[in-house]
């Protein structure tokens, strides 16, 4: 299955298909990895045969179970495997919410990571890069795979680093997850004193560090022309700066304008990710709403707290992703983040209320039954 997944990411990226064709290709192969994840994950088969849904009676992503996020800070995978495979790493969330006991777990194969990295690296470089800077000083504020083996994202910007980055990258999150401060402006004003483009690689938190210690010492610098943000990870406590604060910093401490801020949202349950749309927006000649986009093997639908029904575009609800690149595990994911569609894609507004996320209480009690 991994084979074919991969075949269609290929096609995705050649761009020789139309639209139109590759979402038929898209419908079938989501059934196909449904049958497959189906017969391969003892747990989501129990799920869905507690739901009575089957291979025989799926015609759709749409219609694919989605299993809560939540349900995957227990043992998904029975023996530690991924589908037929065997695990080549685990990652693992960081448990803000509900303590570092209750993380999520997502096994991946071998040829996950590897699809894993082609998935996340190809989608991140149409919308970070689509202009081709050509390579950028690069530096990471948050972590990488080197010092956090089991975090997704840091594997995703080690790998960023590598492939967009030269040899003046640099790290300076340490593996206690503490961000070095002074290193970190130090390494900005060298990158304000040069002429290559600068990529930033950041948590929210940590790019809302520096910005205030910017302040503090009242110094602003002016990074070279092309320089750019990518910024993760929510505001999870501490001082951290809103989208807007965020934007405004930028511009006054880096000279970066907000159209090369782009915010990224991932997950630890899947292997995709979703950017803001503004840069390629820019570069296309659009000029639209800032919007998440996901690359073309991902569909997210909107569905209601209480019933998780799908709801029309603009009414907030909760996120449920679909992603063909976790073939080995599964696809279909509820969240609790809440959200609402826009143009081709959807926005964030935070985190679903306890009292709104009824339909998804009501689905993990399903969850517990089948793992009894």
């Amino acid at each position: 299955m991994i084979e074919t997944v991969s075949e269609f990411i290929d096609r995705c990226l050649e761009g020789s298909e139309g639209e139109a064709s590759l979402g038929i290709r898209f419908e079938r192969l989501a059934v196909d990895v449904f049958a497959f994840q189906y017969e391969t994950v003892p747990l989501y088969r129990r799920l869905c045969d507690l739901r009575r849904l089957s291979p025989l009676k799926v015609t759709s992503w749409r219609e694919v179970p989605a299993l809560p996020a939540d349900a995957l800070k227990d043992d998904l995978h029975e023996g530690g495997s991924v589908g037929a495979a065997a695990a080549e790493r685990v990652f693992l969330s960081t448990g803000t919410t509900q303590g570092s006991e209750r993380r999520s777990r997502h096994p991946v194969s071998a040829r996950s990571l590897e699809l894993y990295r082609r998935s996340s690296m190809a989608h991140l470089e149409a919308m970070v890069v689509p202009d081709r800077p050509g390579p950028m000083a690069v530096l990471v504020l948050g972590p990488t795979a080197t010092t956090h083996p089991h975090s997704s994202l840091g594997h995703m910007f080690e790998w960023a680093a590598a492939e967009l980055g030269t040899s003046k990258s640099e790290s300076t999150f340490d593996p206690d997850g503490r961000l070095d401060i002074d290193a970190s402006i130090e390494w900005l004003a060298r990158a304000a004193a040069g002429s290559r483009p600068v990529l930033l690689l950041a948590l929210t938190s940590t790019l809302s560090a520096v910005f205030n210690e910017l302040r503090r010492r009242r110094l602003e610098l002016r990074l070279p022309a092309d320089s750019r943000i990518v910024e993760t990870g929510g505001r999870k406590g501490g001082r951290t700066l809103s989208r807007n604060g965020l934007l405004k910093a930028a511009w006054r401490f880096l000279h970066i304008p907000a159209y090369l801020c782009i915010a990224e949202y991932g997950m630890t349950e899947l292997l995709s990710q979703f950017y803001d749309d503004a840069l390629r927006s820019r570069w296309s000649g659009r000029l639209e709403p800032r919007s998440k986009i996901g690359p073309a093997w991902t569909r997210t639908v909107v569905v209601d707290p209480a019933t998780l029904a799908p709801l029309a575009p603009g009414q907030r609800g909760l996120l449920r992703h679909f992603d063909l690149a976790n073939c080995e595990s599964v696809s279909a994911i509820q969240t609790l983040d809440a959200g609402f569609a826009v143009g081709k894609g959807f926005e964030i507004v935070g985190r679903a209320p306890d009292a709104q996320i009824r339909g998804c209480s009501q689905l993990f009690s399903v969850i517990s039954t089948a793992q009894t």
